[in-house]
C-alpha cells in the first residue's frame, strides 16, 4: 500500500511542478508581451515629441532622432532584460524534490521487493538467493536512471 501511496505522491508532486513551472512562463511571457507594447507605444511618442522639439533647435531632426534612438534601445533593452529573467520558483523546486525522493522510495521497496520475492518461490535456497541477486542488480540499474 506505502508504494501506490509514494506513487501517487509523485504523481502530484510532478502535476505541481508543472502547473508552478508553465505559471512562470507564463508571467514571462505576459511581461515580454508588455515590453513590446510600451516599447512600441513609447517609440511613437518620442519620435514625434522629439521630431517637434528638435526641429526649433541647433541639434537638428537627425540628430534628435539619434539621441531618441539612444534612449529608446536603453529602455528596450531593459525591458528585454526583465522579459528573460527567470527566477526559480521555490514551490516547483520543491515539488521537484519531493517527486524525485517519492520514487527513490518506490525503486527502493521495489529493489526489496524484487530480492525476496525469488526467494519465497523458490524450492531451492540456493537458486533463489542467486535469482534475488541478480533481479535486485537489475531492478537497482533500472531505478537509478
Amino acid at each position: 500500500m506505502r508504494l501506490f501511496r509514494l506513487l501517487q505522491l509523485a504523481a502530484q508532486a510532478e502535476t505541481l511542478r508543472w502547473k508552478r513551472t508553465g505559471r512562470g512562463y507564463a508571467i514571462q511571457a505576459g511581461f515580454g508581451v508588455g515590453a513590446a507594447l510600451f516599447g512600441l507605444m513609447m517609440l511613437v511618442m518620442l519620435h514625434l515629441a522629439a521630431f517637434e522639439w528638435f526641429v526649433g533647435t541647433s541639434v537638428g531632426p537627425v540628430g534628435g532622432a539619434l539621441i531618441v534612438a539612444g534612449v529608446d534601445l536603453v529602455l528596450a533593452g531593459l525591458f528585454g532584460f526583465l522579459a528573460t529573467r527567470s527566477g526559480l520558483d521555490p514551490v516547483a523546486v520543491e515539488a521537484e524534490r519531493v517527486r524525485d525522493n517519492a520514487l527513490r522510495q518506490v525503486g527502493d521497496q521495489t529493489a526489496r521487493a524484487a530480492i525476496v520475492m525469488p526467494m519465497l518461490r523458490s524450492a531451492s535456497a540456493k537458486k533463489g538467493l542467486f535469482g534475488a541477486a541478480i533481479t535486485a542488480a537489475v531492478v537497482g540499474l533500472i531505478s537509478r536512471r
